[in-house]
């Protein structure tokens, strides 16, 4: 059970979000709001309302963020004068299939299912909105991306975040793989997971206070990525960039000592594409992975997705690893055999998803990545609609790539997003950040304004008051430029107050 200092963190978080929208630029503010609440919130610790989604460290920072950056602000509504009424309606659209799939699947499923001595209830309007409300606020940050980190200094902003994140969280990793997954439960009282999954190799995966290691490793790769982003883009620009080089090699390090077997190979492939191609291959990339994301219960009940390869190689490589993986498979073709009794609006909450022992009753499946959970909780449509908005800024910055100039940073974050992404099919990781990314992105890209365009084109800064950051200056120096926001404006600037 969490202690009470763990309540205490979690509940003082929107007073933390408070001072740092006072003293960072409101991009910096924001983007440290929601990364900062991830890394650092307990996880596993929540309160739990009727009908409202629960109290825990997605939903607090996500709020919190979305209230200071409406307090803050400037009082121009940014989208009044922008162009782009096909990206609108994509957007708009995707929204609102995503709050009225839940709807549909319980007019759906009104039925109640008995199975041995276990009863899943069938589904009331109660459930719909209770659906409604969670889906609301996962997809708050995907919004605060779409409006305040629209521009390509707000993308830098991101993959800065996500480095400097990184860099920090390595040392509590680094502990953790000598000492054993501890700071959890030292610091918040209880260990958030199975303590026997972090036993890996003769040695142990970290955790530090995300509720699984897996989500560390996935974390260090983007980060990594977006570290070796900003060190092409500085090459790019004539700027010194050799420090983000260097964070770049210190967390590959990190990453290798985490154990993180999954991560550490998105990374290396990934990789490759952040250093040794250029802006159309990234783009042309990033495109291929969103296709196939978008269309992969489909390819996998075809029989495309070569998972028989995968578990020879990943056989040769760890046969721990590979049974796992094995299991992981073998659940999610019965998984998907199950929602495709329901393929279009899914089977709704209350475990009904889920498989069962006739006799028991007792669960027998495991869901753990995030395709098969929604689509066998909201069928193909409630698919598309998350996946769709996750991804649909690549697709267009496909088409129009040539409209955004020649800088990598933009790219280089569809990479980031790829390589959250392809996680998102082994595990269940659609956290703050991924939906900040997709925003970020969908704001750019659907939803430009003609300055901002403009200056893309011809390569220019594009002014929203975000500090650059020069690592060559050396880490320490970088770390704390990028903490406490280099080179402060006027508070009005600041908070991008027009007065």
């Amino acid at each position: 059970m969490p202690n009470t200092f763990a309540y205490l963190m979690l509940f003082s978080w929107p007073l933390v979000a408070t001072v740092m929208f006072r003293v960072l630029p409101l991009q910096k503010a924001l983007i440290w709001t929601l990364i900062g609440g991830f890394l650092f919130l307990p996880s596993a610790t929540q309160i739990k309302l009727p009908m409202l989604p629960a109290l825990d460290k997605s939903l607090i920072p996500a709020v919190s963020a979305l209230v200071l950056c409406v307090i803050m602000s400037s009082r121009v509504d940014p989208f009044r004068d922008r162009a782009g009424r096909t990206g609108r309606t994509f957007i708009i659209g995707l929204l609102g299939l995503l709050v009225a799939t839940p709807l549909l699947t319980t007019l759906q499923n009104p039925e109640a299912i008995p199975i041995g001595p276990t009863f899943l209830p069938g589904l009331r309007i109660y459930d719909a909105f209770s659906m409604i409300s969670s889906i609301v606020v996962a997809v708050i940050p995907f919004y605060i991306g779409l409006r305040y980190l629209n521009t390509q200094d707000g993308h830098r902003l991101l993959l800065q975040a996500f480095a400097v994140g990184a860099l920090v969280y390595s040392l509590p990793v680094l502990f953790e793989v000598r000492m054993s997954p501890q700071l959890h439960t030292w610091i918040y009282g209880f260990f958030p997971h199975d303590f026997v999954q972090h036993i890996r190799a003769g040695g142990y995966r970290p955790v530090v206070f995300l509720n699984h290691g897996l989500m560390v490793g996935n974390f260090f790769c983007l980060a990594i990525l977006s570290a070796l982003t900003l060190w092409r883009e500085g090459l790019r620009e004539g700027r010194p960039a050799s420090g983000w080089f260097y964070a770049a090699v210190w967390l590959i390090f990190a990453l290798v000592a985490s154990k993180n077997l999954g991560a550490l190979g998105i990374t290396a492939v990934l990789s490759m594409f952040v250093v040794f191609t250029g802006k159309r291959i990234q783009t042309s990339f990033a495109m291929v992975v969103a296709l196939v994301v978008i269309l992969y219960p489909m390819l996998r009940g075809a029989g495309h997705i070569p998972v028989d390869a995968v578990h020879e190689l990943a056989t040769s490589v760890d046969e721990e690893r590979a049974a796992s993986l094995k299991f992981r498979l073998d659940n999610e073709d019965a998984l998907l055999a199950h929602a495709n009794e329901k393929p279009v609006f899914g089977w709704g909450n209350w475990g009904r998803n889920q498989l069962y022992d006739d006799v028991t009753g007792e669960m027998i499946s495991v869901t753990d990545g995030s395709w098969i959970i929604l689509i066998g909780m909201y069928g193909w449509i409630g698919y598309i609609a998350h996946f769709g908005l996750l991804t649909l800024p690549v697709f267009f910055y496909y088409l129009r790539g040539k409209e955004f100039g020649p800088s990598l940073i933009t790219p280089g974050l569809m990479l980031v997003l790829s390589a959250a992404l392809i996680d998102l099919i082994p595990n269940a990781g659609l956290v703050n950040y991924v939906w900040l990314m997709a925003g970020g992105l969908a704001g750019y890209v659907l939803w430009p304004s003609a300055g901002t365009v403009g200056k893309a084109k011809a390569g220019l800064p594009q002014a929203t008051g975000a500090a650059t950051v020069d690592p060559a200056q050396g880490l320490a120096t970088w770390v704390m430029a990028s903490a406490e926001g280099a080179g402060r404006k006027p508070r009005s600037a600041r908070h991008g107050r027009r007065d």
